[in-house]
């Protein structure tokens, strides 16, 4: 997996967006997180629909070691 460190932006919903894609993949997946909110606590990562992108279901990530966790970090403290 790749992430695309140009890629974080605020968002008008106050999240910040970013771009993740397998490395031989020209097609990224959107991500946005609350960069305010307490990762230990509540970690809440929205993934967009790639055909769709007014769509898209939000996850909880439980373990601060995982690799959406670390994504998440990454594309707040960019």
């Amino acid at each position: 997996m790749c992430f695309d460190k140009d890629s974080p932006k605020l968002g008008a919903d106050n999240l910040t967006h970013y771009a993740i894609k397998m490395c031989q993949d020209p097609t990224p997946q959107w991500y946005a997180v609350d960069c305010k909110a307490n990762f230990k606590v509540d970690l809440v990562v929205r993934i967009y629909d790639r055909r769709d992108p007014t769509r898209y279901v939000e996850m909880v990530v439980d373990d601060p070691q995982s690799g959406m966790a670390v994504d998440a970090a990454m594309a707040c403290h960019k």
